[in-house]
C-alpha cells in the first residue's frame, strides 16, 4: 500500500488482488452498479465501524460478574475474577469510551488525508488492539477504563473514514445502498456483543468478552490488503494513474472518463473553474478543522451535519436501549429478558438492511424525515407506557423506537455528511459531524438521568419536542442528494 502525498503521479501502482488482471466490461463509468470488487473493499473495511459498534455494547450485559465478587470466588490464574467498583466508577468506565470516541473523531480526518481512507482504516487497529487487550488483562478498575477510552479513539475514527470511503468508492447510482453498510455493520457489532455478552456472562468468560475486539481487529488487518485504496483520494494526490485502475476495476468497465470529469484538475474536466474556487486554490489553504468554516462554501454543509448527528442523539435513542432491560425484566425473567433485549438487536439489524435497499430508490429526505415522524409517535408511546405503568405499552414501543430509528434517522445523517463536502473537506467535515454525534451522547447520558429524577417520565416529552423541531428544520434545509455527484452537491452550497 502507497500513501504519498500531495505532487505528481505515484510511481507504484496501488496494490491489490481485486486489481489482478481480469476481463473488464464495456459501458459507462456512471452507468454501472455495485460491481463484486467493489462490494468486497466495502465489507472488510466496514469491520471497522463493526469494532465501534461492538465495543458500544460490550459491557452493558457484564456489568454485575465484573463489578461485583462473591466471597468464594478465587482467582483465575493471575487475573482477578472481578474488579470491585462502584456504580459510578463503572459508568465512568463505560462513559470514558465517549471521550476517547470524541478525540478519535477531530483525529480522523488528519488521518485520512496523511494516510489514505484504507490506510487510516487499517493503522487505526493499533488502538483495536491495544483496547481490548487491556480490558481482557485489567486488574483494576483504572486499567479497564484505559482500555475503554483507548478503544473509543479507534471507534471515534473508524465511523469517520469509514463511511468517507464507502461514498468515495461507491457508485452514484447506488452510493445510498453502500454507505449504509456502515451503519448495518455498527448495528451487526452491538448485536454481536449482545450475543456474545449472554453466552460470557459469567465469570471470568467476562474477559474473553471484552477481548473479542482483538479478534475482530486481526481479522481486519488480515483482510485489509484485499481491499482498495479511494480512487478519489489518489486523483487528489495527483496519483492519476493509480486513480484510473482502481476505478475501472470498482466499476467493471473500461470507460471512467465521464465520472473523473467531474473530479476536476484533470484533462477530462471541461467546466472552467468559477471565480471563488480560483481563489480557494490559489490561496493553498488546506481545509482542516479548524479552518473549514472560514470558507463560504462549507458553512452551510457544515452546519447542516452538526444538526444532524447533534440530533440524532436528542432523539433519545440510547436512553431506549438503558430502559430495554429495565423495561422486560418487570414482565419476564432475568434470562429471558436477555433474549429479548437480543431480539431488539435482530431487529435493529433487519430494520438498518431495509433502509440500505431502499435509500436509492425513493431517495435521503423521504427516509430521514418519515423515520423521524415515526419515532415521534413510538418516543411519544413510551414515554405514556412508562409512565402510566403500562408494562405491555412500554415494551412494544421498545421496539417501535428501534424500528423507526434504524432504517432512517440512524444511518442517512451519516451518508449525508460524506456527500455534503466535495474532496478537499471531506475529512474535516466528517470529524466535525461525528465530534458533534460524540458531545451530543456524552451531553444526553449526563443529563436523562437528573432531569428524569426532576420530572419522571415528563423526559420523554423533552425528545419528542427536540424530533418535531429537527425533523421541521431538516424538512426546510435538507436537499436531496439522490442520483447527484458529490461535486454538483458541494457546489450547490456555494
Amino acid at each position: 500500500m502507497s500513501c504519498s502525498g500531495r505532487g505528481s503521479t505515484a510511481d507504484t501502482i496501488e496494490e491489490s488482488p481485486l486489481l489482478s488482471q481480469r476481463p473488464i466490461g464495456e459501458g459507462r463509468s456512471l452507468d454501472a452498479g455495485i460491481t463484486r470488487a467493489c462490494m468486497a473493499s466495502a465489507v472488510i473495511m466496514c469491520i471497522a465501524p463493526l469494532q465501534y459498534g461492538y465495543h458500544i455494547a460490550e459491557l452493558n450485559t457484564p456489568k454485575k460478574i465484573i463489578s461485583t465478587c462473591d466471597g468464594d470466588v478465587g482467582r483465575w490464574g493471575k487475573l482477578p475474577p472481578c474488579l470491585p467498583m462502584s456504580d459510578t466508577m463503572y459508568s465512568m468506565a463505560t462513559s470514558i469510551f465517549a471521550i476517547g470516541g470524541l478525540v478519535g473523531s477531530l483525529a480522523a480526518g488528519w488521518m485520512a488525508e496523511r494516510l489514505g481512507r484504507r490506510g487510516a482504516l487499517v493503522y487505526n487497529n493499533a488502538t483495536y488492539v491495544a483496547g481490548p487487550l487491556l480490558m481482557a488483562l485489567a486488574v483494576s478498575p483504572a486499567m479497564l477504563a484505559i482500555g475503554r477510552f483507548i478503544s473509543g479513539i479507534g471507534a471515534g475514527a473508524a465511523i469517520v473514514i469509514a463511511p468517507l470511503y464507502l461514498s468515495e468508492i461507491a457508485p452514484i447510482r447506488r452510493r445510498g445502498t453502500l454507505n449504509l453498510l456502515n451503519q448495518l455493520s455498527i448495528v451487526v457489532g452491538i448485536l454481536l456483543a449482545l450475543v456474545v455478552g449472554m453466552v460470557a456472562n459469567r465469570r471470568p468468560l467476562w474477559r474473553v468478552s471484552v477481548g473479542c475486539g482483538l479478534v475482530l481487529a486481526c481479522l481486519h488487518l488480515a483482510m485489509a490488503s484485499v481491499a482498495v485504496e479511494s480512487p478519489r483520494f489518489l486523483w487528489a494526490r495527483g496519483r492519476h494513474a493509480e486513480a484510473r485502475m482502481v476505478l475501472r476495476r470498482l466499476r467493471g468497465v473500461t470507460d471512467v472518463a465521464d465520472e473523473v470529469a467531474a473530479w476536476g484538475d484533470s484533462p477530462e474536466s471541461s467546466a472552467a473553474p468559477k471565480p471563488d474556487d480560483v481563489e480557494l486554490h490559489a490561496e493553498g489553504v488546506d481545509v482542516t478543522i479548524f479552518n473549514i468554516f472560514r470558507f463560504s462554501q462549507y458553512r452551510v454543509p457544515w452546519l447542516l451535519v452538526l444538526a444532524l448527528q447533534f440530533g440524532q442523539q436528542l432523539s433519545g435513542i440510547n436512553t431506549v436501549f438503558y430502559y430495554s432491560s429495565t423495561v422486560l425484566e418487570k414482565m419476564f425473567s432475568s434470562e429471558f429478558s436477555s433474549v429479548l433485549t437480543v431480539l431488539i438487536g435482530v431487529l435493529n439489524v433487519v430494520a438498518t438492511a431495509s433502509g440500505a435497499l431502499i435509500v436509492d430508490r425513493f431517495g435521503r429526505r423521504p427516509l430521514l424525515l418519515s423515520s423521524i415522524a415515526a419515532m415521534v409517535v413510538a418516543v411519544t408511546l413510551l414515554g405514556v407506557g412508562l409512565g402510566l405503568h403500562i408494562n405491555v405499552l412500554a415494551a412494544v414501543s421498545l421496539y417501535l423506537v428501534v424500528a423507526a430509528f434504524a432504517p432512517g434517522y440512524g444511518p442517512v445523517p451519516f451518508l449525508l455528511g460524506t456527500e455534503f463536502f466535495d474532496v478537499r473537506a471531506a475529512s474535516a467535515g466528517g470529524s466535525w459531524a461525528l465530534a458533534a454525534n460524540w458531545v451530543g451522547t456524552f451531553l444526553v447520558a449526563m443529563a436523562f438521568l437528573p432531569i428524569q429524577n426532576l420530572i419522571g417520565e415528563w423526559v420523554f416529552a423533552i425528545f419528542v419536542v427536540a424530533l418535531l423541531v429537527c425533523g421541521c428544520a431538516f424538512y426546510l434545509l435538507i436537499p436531496e442528494t439522490k442520483g447527484r455527484t458529490i461535486e454538483e452537491i458541494s457546489a450547490s452550497f456555494k
